[in-house]
């Protein structure tokens, strides 16, 4: 766009005398390429246009505003970038962040940074076993000299010591970030493309049984971990909730008033904000980790190895997860191995056997119910079953509490079972 009737004289004084009615561009007669803008609200900038030598194309790189960058300066920067394009340089590529990736460390690094970690809860997951199995393996390589075969080497590698669902989830990531790669342009083949599973890996159907609960609970006195894992843990257990959620609540989801825990949808795995009813065995348990978290807006704040080193983060649910597989023996599972997800299934396991609605448990949980599949169902209810879930979950702490203690059966829980299986 331009304004035929407006001129610009390249001179400091003449520069901020331009006016015009259209956005229009300028060409410094005195230096090649470069482009004084200036739009109708009196913005001014600078730019370097050129022909990139590979295809012939013509190219904008910006170079910033006027008068934050004066006129002898805004030549030097487009002569620089002149020898640049006549080198075969691409620097309007280079200002969006579009470098050459010359390694798989750097392709590692680049789609960590621009892809995985804005978008996927496994980021952390997904760095750790690059930088143990593929890095040091082929960190090194090319990314265009990448074959079949060396992907195949690490995941067989990872296979021979005992890392058979390791290496399923490693090929998992190989395989994202190499097809993130070919999307970006940085290479022409997935070399992870095809490669079957390396272990065949069967649905887990693991919940903890009255004793084993009992057991675990008990034994957290003893579990050599953080007050605040084992906090995290222990709320898994009474809420029904994802280990990764409670390990990275905030206090600002925190309702105590109204006894009630509001995970955003930016942090829920379904992508759904969930209201979770807080019993009073789970009020204590976040009140007491409360009353340890300090001036932080986590209620599991990360604590720094280092006294120097101020982080404000969430506990790693990885943490956790390793701290509870630590002190299998402590908290009776030993023979039996247990994951911070069981304690997830166990809540559904003993809700159910308590006479519990499927859909209700479901809610609770925050899973997509067969309800909620349908047409009818996630488009036409809006009802929240707050109540309902209130209900289970209290009642559901009313049982643990029996189970730890090993008391009898109190007979309101009798009464949820005939109720539950005529309301269906």
């Amino acid at each position: 766009m331009s304004d035929r009737g407006a001129k610009a004289k390249f001179t400091a004084r003449g520069l901020e005398a331009v006016r015009v009615t259209t956005r229009s561009d300028f060409i410094d007669p005195s230096e090649k390429g470069l482009i004084f803008r200036v739009t109708p609200t009196g913005a001014k900038s600078w730019s370097f246009l050129y022909r990139r030598k590979s295809d012939g194309k013509r190219r904008r790189v910006t170079l910033g505003d006027f008068p934050d960058i004066g006129l002898a300066d805004a030549r030097l920067k487009a002569g620089k970038l002149r020898v640049e394009v006549a080198g075969g340089g691409d620097p309007a590529a280079e200002a969006t962040g579009f470098r050459k990736l010359e390694t798989v460390n750097a392709l590692l690094d680049r789609y960590l940074k621009d892809y995985a970690e804005p978008r996927k809860r496994s980021a952390g997951e997904d760095r750790r076993v690059f930088d143990k199995d593929v890095r040091p393996a082929i960190g090194n390589h090319r990314i265009g000299t990448v074959t079949r075969a060396d992907v195949l080497a690490i995941l067989n590698a990872m296979k021979d010591r005992g890392a058979g669902v390791g290496a399923n989830r490693a090929l998992a990531a190989l395989r994202k970030a190499f097809n993130w790669a070919k999307g970006e342009g940085y290479i022409q083949d997935n070399p992870a493309s095809g490669i079957a599973p390396r272990v065949k890996e069967q649905t887990r159907s693991r919940a903890l049984t009255a004793d084993e609960i009992r057991a675990f609970w008990k034994g957290m006195d003893e579990a050599t971990m953080s007050v605040a894992s084992k906090l995290v843990l222990k709320l898994a257990l009474v809420t029904g909730q994802r280990v990764g959620e409670v390990a990275g609540a905030e206090q600002r989801e925190l309702n105590l008033k109204q006894a009630e825990w509001v995970i955003p949808s930016s942090r829920s795995k379904n992508g759904r904000e969930h209201a979770v009813p807080l019993s009073k065995l789970a009020m204590g348990l976040f009140m007491e980790a409360l009353s340890l978290s300090g001036e932080t807006r986590y209620v599991f704040p990360s604590r720094p190895r280092s006294k120097t080193i101020i982080r404000d983060q969430a506990l790693a649910s990885a943490g956790v997860s390793h701290a509870m597989a630590d002190n299998l023996d402590k908290l009776g599972l030993k023979n039996n191995p247990a994951t911070p997800h069981d304690l997830r299934r166990t809540v559904a396991s003993h809700m159910a056997a308590m006479g519990i609605g499927e859909n209700i448990v479901a809610r609770v949980l925050n899973h997509a119910s067969e309800i909620g599949k349908t047409i009818t169902g996630s488009v036409y209810i809006r009802h929240s079953f707050a109540e309902e879930k209130r209900r289970a979950l209290e009642s559901w702490a009313q049982e643990l509490e029996r189970i730890i203690s090993k008391r009898k059966p109190a007979a309101n829980v009798v009464k949820l079972r005939r109720k539950a299986a005529k309301d269906g």
